[in-house]
């Protein structure tokens, strides 16, 4: 077979119908390009498989290597919004000329946690989601490089966290319901499972607290054990139903659709559903959810820059809360008020 044929600026120039200026400035992300155009263009490079040319690093010409660790039970399915994630890293991380190598830890390593990068020498690590304690404790203790949390937060010194807004979404979100109308809610979700489920159950019932509506709060449907473990939504639907659940993720919400159709309920004629995070772009009967968007490119984009300061030397900036979007879909009754 012959050598594939190098993809040039200028392809993706002539194919976009712009410059080569505004295809360079698109692709490294500067300003001066419109959402749609960059859209467009970063469309078109990828059909045409520049990007992967780009992302080509040698080991030998890289500046630093970053590694990416993950929790197994965070990317055991298809969409993952944490892989989703280190996707953006990995792309952020190969524009400044440098590597990652990815850790995904299984369940066993993080109750009884191993060395992390074997025979790698990293400069600095990205941790995406919470992990176990134990885990997060070696990692500290055994890397003694820069480390960068990824939607998870806590009090420990020397670290970056990088958050999304998951109580001020989630109280939007209730808020926007509640002055559509809705009066009758149910949570879904286990939040003890993860700082981020108790963050988006806090949020719920600041808004129910704010609007007389605290007997709502403990209407709850658990997704998870509190452990985290065995995530499926196995718990039966309550016998009487609200008149809108909201899910603590994007997931929970599509396990939760599928169930209320099963049992022949119709969404949302017959009860609303909203979800949290913005990752599944259509469900399975078509319907897009209503949700909260956590843009994945720009926690990305921040994760690492924060890394890379601190690799150069800048002292830790604690944390730094990434806001999100309300995006409106299909799963939410439409009613009156605001």
């Amino acid at each position: 077979m012959g050598r594939e044929k190098e993809v040039k600026l200028e392809d993706i120039a002539l194919e976009a119908g712009v410059s080569i200026v505004t295809v360079s400035n698109a692709l490294k992300g500067k300003k001066g390009v419109s959402p749609a155009m960059r859209e467009k263009i970063l469309k078109i490079a990828e059909q045409m498989g520049y990007h992967m040319q780009m992302e080509r690093v040698s080991p030998e010409k890289a500046s630093y290597m970053v590694g990416v660790v993950v929790a197994e039970r965070y990317v055991k399915e298809f969409p993952s919004f944490y892989m989703d994630i280190y996707k953006w890293v990995a792309q952020e991380v190969t524009q400044k000329g440098s590597l990652t190598v990815l850790e995904i830890v299984d369940a066993g390593r993080e109750k009884e946690p191993t060395e992390v990068f074997p025979g790698v020498e990293v400069n600095g690590i990205i941790a995406i989601g919470q992990l176990s304690d134990a885990f997060f404790d070696a990692l500290r203790k055994r890397a003694r490089v820069p480390l960068v949390c990824v939607d998870y937060y806590d009090v420990q010194p020397g670290v970056d966290y990088i958050v999304t807004d998951g109580y001020g979404g989630m109280q939007k979100m209730t808020e926007r319901l509640i002055l559509q109308g809705f009066r009758k809610f149910c949570f879904v979700g286990t939040p003890q499972a993860t700082g981020n489920n108790m963050d988006r159950y806090m949020g719920y019932c600041k808004a129910l607290e704010k609007y007389g509506l605290s007997e709502e709060q403990r209407n709850i449907l658990f997704d998870r054990e509190a452990s985290g473990d065995n995530y499926g939504l196995e718990a039966e639907l309550p016998g009487q139903m609200p008149e809108a659940f909201v899910c603590n993720c994007d997931k929970t919400a599509k396990l939760l659709v599928e169930k209320l159709m099963q049992a022949g309920l119709r969404v949302p004629e017959d009860v609303s559903v909203t979800g949290f995070d913005h990752y599944y772009a259509r469900l399975s009967n078509g319907m897009s959810l209503t949700t909260f968007e956590n843009d994945e490119k720009v926690i990305a984009h921040i994760s690492v820059s924060t890394l890379f300061k601190r690799i150069s030397g800048r002292e830790p900036g604690g944390i730094r809360l990434v806001e999100g979007t309300m995006i409106e879909g299909d799963t939410v009754m439409r009613r009156g008020g605001h």
